[in-house]
């Protein structure tokens, strides 16, 4: 049996539309991706299409694409059709307890955020510096922003010398500031 095709393929507000040259349709929501991957392999099988040219129409982005998906449809397991889980695949480490549990520590004692976090795990909370310190930093609790608002004391600061007191100095030696060098 020799089947002909010759099927439009557009992706209209994030729906694939497959026209044939009597107009009949068949659509294919961003919901149904295995069906997507299903139709771009078996045109591309079939067809002579680029591949770069069926991939973008599809709606992918690469050829590498095109190849992954063939080879998950042809030789792969139903499974591998499907969209994969993105973003982190654990929960995370920082919860409110444990944010509360840094801030707590963090005023009860003048330690850094390696000293915190090493007493949150003596306590048994499985807690890294880094979280510690990014929670310090998100609250404007880090020592390092402590050091940036803390209004300064009038006589705290280091005193500059003037302009006139910056005259040529003595280049004696550290231990006899009474000398000076005397060259010949």
């Amino acid at each position: 049996m020799h089947i002909a095709l010759n099927v439009n393929v557009q992706v209209q507000d994030d729906t694939l539309v497959l026209t044939d040259h009597a107009g009949k349709t068949v659509t294919f929501s961003k919901e149904h991706t295995v069906q997507k991957k299903v139709s771009m392999i078996t045109l591309g099988e079939l067809c002579g299409l680029p591949k770069r040219q069926l991939v973008t129409s599809f709606g992918f982005k690469t050829r590498k694409s095109y190849y992954d998906i063939r080879n998950a449809v042809l030789k792969g397991a139903p499974e591998d059709l499907l969209p994969k889980r993105t973003g982190p695949h654990t929960p995370s480490k920082r919860t409110k307890e444990i944010e509360v549990l840094i801030i707590r520590t963090r005023f009860e004692t003048a330690g850094n955020m390696y000293e915190i976090a090493e007493t949150l795990t003596q306590q048994g909370f499985s807690v890294s510096a880094r979280v510690v310190g990014r929670v310090l930093a998100d609250y404007g609790l880090s020592k390092k922003n402590a050091q940036h608002r803390a209004p300064f004391l009038p006589g705290s600061l280091p005193q500059r010398r003037s302009k006139s007191s910056m005259g040529p100095t003595s280049r004696g030696h550290a231990s006899s500031p009474g000398m000076t060098s005397s060259t010949t």
